[in-house]
């Protein structure tokens, strides 16, 4: 008859008998309900126990370093590293989501979205939420987690809390805010000129007093003068609103360097009233923001 031992004394069988019989072929054997664990004694080194921590034992240490205009150090250090949690780093946008549709809670905001996944994939919450979870010290991508380079002067947060793969919280929630710095000013003049004005941009020629990277877009008047009314005529916040809407898509293809002759400064409508955006830029606006209009060409 197969007699089941407790983990205790099947631990003290072994032992004893492993050093007593160290020339027999000994097996352990662990089994947890339908599970049947069988490990070869030749094969284990050592053999402890550490304590699981219960919920709400776990906590967090979010330190937030070496912070500029587009980039920050985030480091997250729970006190057990076996334990699994979930973090994330959002803006003010992702705050008011958090208090006005999910009673305040960051584990009810990601319930929500791992939920929307799931509908999506097929799968449970519980199983997208689990490909998220990390354990021991973690240090954050912001590329890869925030979805690109973060905002200038903009307040962030980072949250986090233990979760298991049942998806129940381990933990309290933990979150730090921080701001990120506002741009370092560069003294580039930048002058365009337009040299043609065609049915898909234009043609124009940059002149610059340095080599500092400078940034240039086109976008349709109406659209640029919707947010400067909205925004009190202020240059600096429509070009933040623009440029946070642009922040995933923004590619090599809309900075340059230095002069530039016969640039091509793209546009979708023919015959139609655009503005070049141009300034400097590093990590956000430098110089001073300016909008030369133009009217596209007809075909």
């Amino acid at each position: 008859m197969k007699r089941l031992l407790s983990l205790s004394a099947l631990l003290l069988f072994f032992v004893m008998g492993a050093i007593a019989q160290e020339s027999h072929n000994y097996i352990m054997k662990i089994q947890k309900k339908d599970t049947l664990l069988s490990i070869p004694v030749t094969m284990i080194d050592s053999i402890y126990f550490v304590d699981n921590p219960s919920a709400g034992d776990l906590t967090f240490d979010i330190d937030v370093s070496n912070i500029t205009a587009g980039d920050a150090n985030i480091v997250i250090t729970p006190s057990d590293d076996l334990t699994p949690y979930y973090y994330s780093i959002t803006d003010s946008i992702g705050r008011d989501n958090r208090d006005n549709n999910y009673n305040g809670s960051w584990y009810e905001l990601e319930v929500g979205w791992w939920s929307y996944l799931a509908g999506v994939y097929g799968m449970t919450w519980q199983e997208v939420a689990k490909q998220f979870l990390v354990t021991g010290e973690h240090t954050a991508n912001i590329e890869e987690d925030y979805g690109g380079r973060l905002m200038w002067d903009t307040p962030y947060i980072v949250y986090c809390f233990g979760m298991d793969n049942d998806g129940n919280l381990t933990s309290d929630i933990a979150e730090e805010e921080f701001r990120t710095a506002k741009p370092i000013p560069s003294d580039n003049k930048i002058t365009v000129t337009i040299k043609e004005e065609q049915s898909d941009g234009a043609l124009i020629d940059v002149a610059t007093t340095n080599n500092d990277t400078y940034f240039i877009d086109c976008q349709k008047t109406s659209y640029v003068d919707y947010y400067l009314e909205k925004y009190n005529g202020s240059k600096e916040q429509m070009f933040y609103n623009f440029f946070s809407s642009l922040r995933t898509q923004v590619n090599d293809q809309y900075f340059h360097n230095g002069n530039q002759t016969d640039l091509k400064a793209k546009a979708l409508t023919p015959d139609a009233d655009y503005y070049i955006i141009i300034c400097g830029f590093s990590d956000g606006p430098t110089t001073d923001i300016q909008l030369i209009p133009f009217h596209t060409a007809a075909q």
